[in-house]
């Protein structure tokens, strides 16, 4: 992949929902601390617990929502955990001993031009709440597995989506081997996925920077009418 980015955004965005829960988490954290610390107040102990566990549900989602970023080039794409990697290629400290699938928006996902059917850039609400409900379909009923590139977690809270279909078999991931982890009914083990998906903070940026690339795939506002999770892994 060249060194030259024609586009790129280094983090994604966190939603205000996400934020919101954060703040809340840590007013009730600070104040049922201080009045579990009062004879009178011992049961606002209840309410550091629940601060707690919002604020610990947060950090986590915090986390990974500002892991995942986009480098578009002109000969492929890029998506994941690009300025982390290239923090801890300085440092000498990549690729980790062990990134399992779970942490895999702190991973790196290339596809070259070549490796790519098409481009979606969503916005809308009610198709970004389709395609979110029929990948959720979609892991329940493959709930021994995880699709790598799919980078959910972080996307959990984006108020745009962009959607990439590949060929798995001339994509890259770095770390190249991702370990598995322990789900709802044993181990998930990560397998190769047709379809990536990462926020984006800024769609109109990035459907301009995609538009000016005659040799990219092409791109499209809306996902298929069936639905792309069912057409490519359903």
């Amino acid at each position: 992949m060249p060194q030259r980015v024609v586009y790129g955004e280094e983090r994604s965005g966190v939603r205000w929902p996400l934020v919101a829960i954060f703040t809340v988490g840590w007013v009730l954290l600070i104040g049922g601390g201080i009045g579990a610390s009062l004879p009178h107040l011992v049961g606002l102990v209840i309410l550091a617990i629940i601060g707690a566990l919002l604020v610990l549900f947060c950090a986590v989602g915090l986390r990974y929502s500002m892991a995942a970023g986009i480098r578009v080039y002109e000969d492929g794409i890029q998506i994941g955990g690009m300025r982390g990697r290239d923090r801890r290629l300085q440092k000498g400290k990549w690729p980790p001993r062990k990134l399992s699938v779970g942490a895999q928006p702190r991973a790196v996902f290339t596809a070259p031009w070549q490796a790519t059917d098409g481009l979606y850039v969503i916005t809308g609400r009610p198709e970004i709440k389709r395609f979110r409900r029929d990948l959720k379909r979609h892991r329940k009923n493959a709930d021994t597995t995880i699709p790598l590139g799919l980078l959910n977690s972080a996307a959990a809270f984006a108020n745009a989506l962009l959607v990439i279909s590949v060929d798995p078999r001339r994509t890259e991931t770095d770390p190249p081997e991702l370990g598995i982890m322990r789900g709802q009914y044993g181990r998930v083990r990560p397998v190769p996925s047709p379809i990536w998906l990462v926020p984006t903070r800024h769609p109109g940026a990035l459907r301009d920077a995609l538009q000016r690339l005659p040799q990219a795939p092409p791109m499209h506002d809306n996902l298929p009418p069936g639905g792309i999770v069912q057409s490519e892994i359903g």
